[in-house]
């Protein structure tokens, strides 16, 4: 079973191309978590795998919470796969010492963090993607094979990173209340579908932000008016599709 957490698609995208070539099952980790639907029997499970986004560094909180809260057999093999944007830190190594890992894999996707940093060109994005997909072969063939790998991307200064730049990130970069709409909201409910921790109301038609905010920018980004912004830096930055993307690369 593949259990998987995803605020714009990379990481749905990854989970259900590894499930395509080991034939397993993929659930949405937020699904879950929102009542939508109930945790799988996983007793007659051989491996349990979770494919997750790298926030500032790290697994996003609601994956690790998830994670630690199975009971699982000791034998079932585990493994984790990220996606990132460049590099994990050590996102991957402080995960697996909260839920032991097996196997562990990051793999690079295109940027959606905007508040940070600029969308890759349509090229670079698609040359990420490409690169992505040669590889998932690879990794499904050693899930199958229950291989100890650990093929992760850790990038400079990795323990700065994760231990000291997500703790702030945690503590202090996260702001849903500047999360605003500027122009004119035709109420579709966009938003409140993509968010993943169901953080989005409509209240008399528009939409209002609560406080479990995991800051993955699907909101922003799925909006079809692109009126959703964050601040005031999202303003001149563009919007991640990742569905234009796969069209493109066909």
């Amino acid at each position: 079973m593949i259990f998987y957490f995803t605020g714009n698609g990379n990481s749905r995208w990854v989970a259900e191309k590894i499930a395509e070539y080991i034939h397993d099952k993929v659930v949405n980790i937020a699904d879950i978590i929102k009542g939508d639907e109930s945790i799988p029997d996983l007793s007659q499970e051989s491996r349990i795998g979770f494919v997750f986004p790298i926030h500032s560094w790290y697994a996003p909180r609601i994956v690790v919470d998830f994670a630690t809260s199975l009971q699982l057999n000791s034998q079932i093999y585990r493994y984790a796969i990220c996606t990132c944007g460049d590099d994990a830190g050590k996102g991957m190594q402080r995960f697996s010492a909260h839920f032991r890992l097996d196997a562990a894999w990051s793999v690079v996707m295109p940027n959606t963090y905007i508040p940070m940093f600029e969308l890759d060109s349509p090229d670079k994005a698609l040359s990420k993607i490409r690169k992505t997909e040669e590889r998932i072969p690879r990794i499904a063939d050693a899930i199958c094979k229950r291989a100890r790998v650990w093929e992760v991307r850790e990038g400079a200064c990795p323990r700065l990173k994760t231990y000291a730049i997500n703790f702030l990130f945690v503590k202090s970069g996260i702001h849903p209340e500047r999360f605003h709409i500027e122009g004119d909201c035709v109420s579709c409910g966009a938003c409140v579908k993509v968010c993943p921790v169901g953080n989005i109301d409509l209240k008399e038609g528009l939409p209002v932000w609560s406080d479990v905010c995991t800051h993955c920018m699907g909101c922003v980004h799925t909006c079809p008016q692109h009126i959703i912004q964050y601040g005031k830096v999202t303003r001149k930055r563009g919007r991640y599709r990742l569905a234009d993307l796969l069209q493109n690369k066909k």
